[in-house]
């Protein structure tokens, strides 16, 4: 018999920390290098050096990504079996006959060379030639890094970004991102010692760094947003931030695009609000989206009971 066998979440959710883990630190070094010019720096000045310095981070960053990538995957084969991970012959295995339960950690699990083989195998869908390749060139890169010094390894901030992305969307297509970042926001050791609006302003203000990075498609891939269409405050995500500090991520466009829509869409919520298109009462302002529930202009946030 064996015990503490391992569901298809426990890789889940692991994968998902190892991501968030890989995200922290990539979303730190973006952070402090969007403040360079608040410190009295010259962000294109100090940009080659920064992004040097960071090389280590950068390149552990990716390794993290892919150890998370290959639990997921085993979470996806968990699904069909658990014991299809078990690797070794069964001459190998720990002994049956100790009287007590054989424990699941107790076995040496397939390798991660042989993982995407045994998931087309067994699972009802296989995986696309992109994720495949994506997934043996994070493997290549990991293997560089853990084994040796990787001097010749040169690692874009935004390969890392695009790399984390693309995972959790091919893995989880029906969640988004910076949604699931903000609920490891909220449970962080930080998040103890902060306001409980430390969440939403963090990934509001990730999530409009990573926007203004990436490129028109891949903002439409990952954040289901047109990056060229004009952006809104989300009135779920104004009213649960902290104002204190100037919160000024416009992140929520109007779906589907149009003069009459109704309907406003968040990245960060992965949510649609209803929204009310009437003239902003603020005559500095030419914004005609309104929230019904908190009666704000999310274009320049102000509270229309007050003009």
């Amino acid at each position: 018999m064996i015990s503490n066998t391992p569901t298809p979440e426990d890789f889940y959710t692991s994968g998902k920390e190892l991501l968030n883990f890989a995200w922290n630190s990539t979303a730190e070094l973006l952070i402090n290098f969007s403040q360079a010019d608040f410190f009295g720096y010259d962000g294109t000045e100090i940009s080659e050096s920064y992004w040097a310095a960071a090389k280590r981070t950068l390149t552990t960053a990716l390794t993290v990504i892919q150890q998370a990538v290959e639990l997921i995957i085993k979470g996806r084969i968990a699904e069909v079996s658990p014991y299809l991970l078990i690797s070794d012959t069964p001459s190998r295995w720990p002994s049956p006959y100790e009287k007590k339960p054989v424990d699941f950690e107790r076995f040496r699990t397939i390798d991660a060379q042989d993982l995407i083989k045994v998931h087309d195998t067994f699972a009802s869908t296989a995986f696309d030639s992109s994720f495949v390749d994506k997934f043996q060139n994070l493997r290549s890169i990991r293997n560089i890094v853990t084994h040796s010094a990787g001097k010749n390894i040169t690692v874009q901030v935004a390969e890392v970004v695009e790399s984390a992305l693309y995972m959790h969307k091919s893995l989880f297509p029906s969640e988004c991102w910076f949604s699931v970042r903000r609920e490891f926001l909220r449970n962080s050791p930080g998040a103890q010692m902060e306001a409980d609006e430390f969440a939403t302003n963090h990934a509001c203000w990730e999530a409009s760094i990573v926007k203004n990075m990436l490129k028109p498609v891949q903002v439409k891939d990952y954040l289901s947003v047109d990056k060229k269409q004009r952006s809104y405050f989300c009135p779920a995500c104004l009213d649960d931030a902290s104002t204190n500090d100037k919160f000024d991520f416009r992140l929520a466009v109007l779906q589907p695009k149009g003069a009459e829509t109704t309907n406003i869409y968040c990245p960060v919520c992965n949510a649609t609000h209803p929204v009310q298109r009437v003239n902003c009462k603020n005559h500095d302002c030419d914004g005609n989206v309104i929230s019904p529930d908190s009666g704000r202009c999310l274009t320049c946030a102000d509270w229309q009971s007050d003009m």
